[in-house]
């Protein structure tokens, strides 16, 4: 005879986080999930959440149950606490309303305990969770489960979970004053970007050998950043990246993916490993490559870019860029490949992509084709991510 598991009520945040806290848990509990965070603005912002938290409970296979949304009760509760920082006191009343709410779901329905997924985050405090849980616990009759599911890679499954899941991840916790707290970020970030830009513009450092019109295009936190490989001609006429032939082409990609040009311009860090245009090559009729001197000069420019753009999504364009980020032994057979790799300093996903300059060629090949088919479908997938 099977002996009966405890039943655990557990207190979900966010999407992401139920996942590896559900993993950790349905071993050992009937777990079902309470979504209450009725904390949460502005209503979309609640409602893709709550819509996110209900496809991880079918995709995993637990009950929810939906709290209501009563957003005047928590302003009532934190009132007076608008101006505290992230970590402060009313994220500090926040966890006991939200943890309280549930303990007394969990006495009314009969669970045997009661925790939240809120130790998941590395922000997160589990020692305010477990002294408020312990406290709840004597106050309601349901034991607290006193887990900090942050350890042992618990946080680091939870990304797996929603890269595997495509699930939603937010940027800001959910209230309105850290809502607030992060535009101030986003708006100082983008002030500096801009001294940056200038300082970017303003280099010379190759005017030895080159006439130079730096030519880059974007601002800070964008989520998809494009690498190539130089400006061409016609970036050098229209002082934008791609806007030649190449580019065109790269556009039609996006488009045949449900992306206009204009909407990946606005959301896109797009540059290349060079700044500046490298001039005609040997034959007179091409544009030629960036020498080393001139990758060499741009390299910091670009990992100072990549600092600034914060990119989730990095495309890179052609071998020479592929072997510039990811190492000389990079290069096409990357194509139709998704890479999660640590670059300056910052994870990212990395697709490479063949250069549209050279596709009357390259996808051409029988090898090639279900290479290049495989890129463009992971490159839709990766859109539908991020932008």
């Amino acid at each position: 005879m099977s002996v009966r598991r405890p039943r655990l009520l557990l207190h979900i945040c966010c999407a992401p986080d139920a996942t590896s806290v559900f993993e950790r848990l349905k071993d050992r509990f009937e777990v079902t999930g309470l979504f209450y965070n009725p904390q949460i603005e502005p209503m979309e912002e609640y409602e893709r959440r709550l819509a996110e938290t209900k496809r991880v409970a079918e995709a995993m296979g637990f009950e929810l149950i939906v709290g209501s949304y009563d957003l005047d009760l928590w302003k009532e509760a934190t009132r007076g606490l608008e101006t505290e920082p992230e970590k402060g006191r009313r994220c500090e009343v926040c966890y006991l309303f939200r943890l309280e709410e549930t303990a007394k779901v969990a006495s009314e329905k009969g669970f045997d305990y009661f925790t939240s997924t809120l130790s998941v985050s590395p922000h997160k405090s589990f020692d305010w969770l477990q002294g408020m849980g312990q406290a709840l616990s004597a106050k309601y009759g349901v034991k607290f489960l006193a887990e900090d599911f942050k350890k042992d890679e618990g946080f680091k499954r939870s990304l797996e979970w929603s890269e595997k899941l495509h699930l939603y991840r937010q940027d800001y916790c959910g209230c309105l004053p850290s809502s607030e707290a992060r535009k101030r970020v986003l708006a100082e970030q983008q002030e500096s970007y801009e001294q940056f830009a200038a300082d970017l513009r303003a280099c010379r450092t190759c005017e030895d050998f080159l006439d130079p019109a730096v030519i880059f295009e974007g601002g800070a936190n964008r989520p998809l950043m494009i690498i190539g490989q130089a400006p061409g001609r016609h970036e050098l006429a229209s002082l934008r990246p791609f806007s030649g032939p190449a580019g065109r082409k790269l556009w039609s990609w996006f488009v045949d993916l449900g992306y206009e040009e204009d909407y990946i311009r606005a959301n896109a860090y797009i540059t290349a490993v060079a700044k500046c245009y490298p001039g005609l090559g040997p034959s007179g009729k091409d544009d030629a490559p960036p020498s080393s001197r001139q990758k060499k000069n741009c390299l910091p420019w670009l990992e100072a870019e990549f600092s600034h753009a914060r990119p989730k999504l990095l495309v890179l364009i052609g071998s020479i860029a592929a072997k510039t980020i990811l190492g000389k032994d990079a290069g096409m057979k990357l194509v139709g490949e998704k890479i999660q790799k640590r670059i300056w300093g910052r994870k990212v996903f990395v697709l490479v992509m063949p250069h549209s300059s050279g596709l009357n060629r390259w996808p051409q090949m029988p090898v090639n084709k279900p290479r290049f088919e495989r890129a463009l479908a992971l490159l839709g997938e990766e859109l539908k991510r991020y932008l």
